[in-house]
């Protein structure tokens, strides 16, 4: 499953401010549905990765259930969105999500922790082609979920001018 990279998209190397491999990223916004501390938000951790990567990890918890005892595939989604996203503390640029793709390949037990192993697989311009794993209850545990993700690098004017203040 990934998204078509085109031929001329590479893989970029980090950027030279990027925090060094093993840091865990404070949340990028306190009001933050997915690495911030709302209540019956995602919480996600991430440390940052060497060679373009990222770790992140999701405790699932009853408020994220769909069916009873299972995460609910669209949390899954977004805590993928939001591991993916992260990934721009590589590239030191701001980018939004233009297209992500999930395949659920077994559940996600409510109690269990899903680790997400994301890369930077190509950049072309503001295109940057990213995907990533999810493993339950440990980083080498059974693959639960794929995703593929395509973000878009914007100016911080993106934000001030469609975001609301807070």
């Amino acid at each position: 499953m990934s998204l078509s990279v085109p031929d001329g998209a590479v893989r970029p190397a980090s950027h030279p401010d990027t925090p060094a491999p093993g840091t865990e990223l404070p949340p990028h916004f306190r009001g933050c549905f997915g690495c911030g501390e709302l209540e019956g938000g995602l919480r996600l951790r991430q440390t940052v990765g060497d060679d373009v990567t990222m770790t992140s990890t999701f405790a699932v918890q009853r408020h994220h259930q769909g069916a009873p005892g299972i995460a609910h595939g669209g949390v899954i989604a977004a805590a993928f969105d939001e591991a993916l996203g992260a990934l721009a503390v590589h590239h030191r640029e701001p980018s939004v999500t233009a297209e992500l793709q999930t395949r659920f390949r077994r559940p996600v037990p409510v109690g269990s922790v899903l680790h997400l192993r994301t890369r930077i697989d190509a950049r072309e311009g503001r295109k940057v082609w990213c995907s990533g794993v999810g493993r339950l209850d440990s980083p080498d545990g059974p693959v639960a979920v794929e995703a593929t993700a395509l973000f878009v690098t914007v100016p911080m004017e993106h934000f001030t001018t469609h975001g609301a203040p807070h």
